[in-house]
């Protein structure tokens, strides 16, 4: 029995068995290692994240050419993060790019105000909007004549505020709207004295302010003016005229409800009303008040004939959104 090549087959034998053994070893500590790895992000890392670090990655010697990527081959569905990448360059990965995830486009306010008559076009994107209107005030009505005895005549009566609204409305951008601007009504004239002192003449009423669809030619909203105030009674010989009777405040109105105030009725006194102070911004001088009734003829002063009334206030609108 040759005794050299028994013990020489079972060093082999043995070996093979430690071989075995750390194979086995090697696989069951690689197994959950790949098991536990991190899938490659499809996105990629963003352009300033710092470069990942493969562990135990060798570098390249100088000299030696890196080996070139392997693709997945045809037909093999599974992503690959560069081709994506060279496919699309210009996409910023990680951007969620769902059209109805989008924010949409601001819309700058603005505010708009009408002293006379003009055209309001929505801005792009503008859908709707804020209007406050008042209407024109109505003037006073003149004051009448006194007689040839100094016998008073009536004052004038005053004019009636302007109507008010304030509503919201639904517009088309880029259409036109027309604004038209209401204008004061105006004083009526003073009697002339007399032996029977005249009467005054009444005071005219102020016009509406409205905003007006101008494609359908509808209007959309209406702040009406104010009333004129009547004019003063002439005095006769025995007695003295009669106070004009006072203008009747606007009303307001808007296609789509909102506030609608009516204008006060003129006092008084010959005093015409003021008009409704309501708005987001500190409105003109006399916007849409009513108009003083002129002062009768004679009394303390002697004979003499009737002062005019005063006009009204115009109107106005303002327009945001």
């Amino acid at each position: 029995m040759n005794l050299h090549a028994h013990k020489g087959t079972r060093r082999s034998r043995a070996r093979a068995r430690v071989l075995l053994a750390s194979l086995a070893a090697a696989a069951a500590l690689t197994g959950p290692l790949v098991a536990t790895a991190p899938a490659a992000s499809a996105a990629g890392p963003k352009p300033s994240d710092p470069a990942p670090s493969a562990p135990g990655k060798q570098r390249t010697p100088a000299g030696q050419q890196t080996p070139a990527k392997q693709r997945p081959p045809a037909g093999d569905q599974r992503r690959d993060p560069d081709r994506d990448h060279d496919e699309d360059p210009g996409r910023e990965h990680g951007k969620d790019d769902h059209p109805h995830k989008r924010k949409p486009a601001a819309v700058a306010h603005g505010l708009r105000q009408f002293t006379s008559d003009n055209t309001f076009t929505p801005p792009a994107g503008v859908t709707s909007v804020f209007v406050q209107a008042w209407g024109a005030g109505g003037g006073g009505g003149g004051g009448g004549g006194s007689n040839a005895l100094g016998g008073r005549g009536g004052d004038g009566g005053g004019g009636g505020a302007g109507g008010f609204t304030w509503c919201a409305l639904k517009v088309t951008p880029l259409t036109d709207y027309g604004v038209d601007v209401g204008a004061a009504g105006s004083g009526g004239g003073g009697g002339a004295d007399g032996d029977t002192g005249v009467n005054g003449t009444a005071g005219t009423s102020g016009s509406a302010s409205t905003v007006i669809a101008s494609a359908t030619n509808t209007t959309l909203l209406t702040a009406g003016g104010g009333g004129g105030g009547g004019g003063g009674g002439g005095a006769s010989p025995t007695t003295s005229g009669a106070p004009g009777t006072p203008g009747t405040g606007g009303t307001g109105s808007c296609s789509t409800g909102g506030v609608n105030l009516s204008g006060d009725n003129g006092g008084p006194g010959a005093t015409g009303a003021t008009g409704v102070p309501d708005g987001i911004v500190g409105l003109p001088p006399l916007t849409a008040t009513g108009g003083d009734g002129g002062q009768g003829g004679g009394g303390m002063t002697g004979r003499g004939p009737g002062t005019a009334g005063q006009d009204g206030g115009d109107g106005y609108v303002v327009i945001w959104w």
